[in-house]
């Protein structure tokens, strides 16, 4: 057997502040070339049995952004380490995009039945009024107060007036009241306070002195 094929290839990894991580497997040493600080002081290197250890992989600058190589193709264990490196990248990846969709996901939370709490059904004879706040299956979703406690209202979308559809938006600001089961009468509530404000008529200039 070959002297020089039987010894063992040690990786070290270096980085400021921090002690040497040494490794002999080269996809191990990837993943954590892969976890390094992104710092001109950070490199890893390689060493043939006893022999000279030699640069393996540094960090990099490219303009004002630092990057971090990777070694060679003829490298010891090159093709491991790359390949455990940019599997260790996709996974990063792929948590960064689910801790994204986790926030939107948050932000949109009234869409989703458990995270509505306090939802009443829309009832024969009451009037609520309210911003609409998202949308679950067939249901639109009303954000009502009362005093200093806010509930919501789902309100079935075939029992809404159809001749107001176009008002079924997040963030409008409706009054939705039902004279009858089943039938809901939408109103912008600025309309409808409008509607209900007394009318000032104008004063006669009628008789005398005028």
């Amino acid at each position: 057997m070959d002297k020089q094929s039987s010894e063992p290839t040690t990786f070290q990894l270096f980085q400021k502040g921090k002690d040497p991580q040494a490794f002999t497997d080269p996809r191990q040493a990837g993943a954590a070339w892969f976890k390094a600080e992104m710092s001109d002081k950070s490199v890893i290197t390689v060493q043939k049995g006893n022999g000279p250890a030699r640069v393996y992989a540094q960090v990099g600058k490219e303009g004002a952004q630092y990057v971090k190589d990777l070694p060679f193709d003829n490298m010891p264990g090159a093709a491991d380490f790359k390949a455990s490196f940019k599997e260790a990248l996709e996974r990063h990846r792929t948590e960064r995009a689910g801790a994204a969709a986790g926030k939107a996901a948050d932000s949109q939370s009234l869409s989703k039945p458990m995270d509505m709490p306090a939802i009443r059904a829309a009832e024969r004879g009451h009037t609520y009024e309210g911003k609409i706040v998202g949308f679950q299956s067939n249901k639109v979703i009303q954000a009502v107060s009362e005093g200093q406690k806010t509930y919501h209202v789902a309100h079935d979308r075939t029992a809404l007036s159809s001749a107001k559809a176009g008002l079924l938006h997040t963030g409008k600001d409706l009054s939705i009241r039902y004279p009858f089961a089943g039938v809901g009468i939408v109103q912008e509530r600025q309309l409808e306070r409008e509607r209900k404000a007394p009318a000032l008529q104008p004063k006669s200039f009628g008789g005398k002195g005028f």
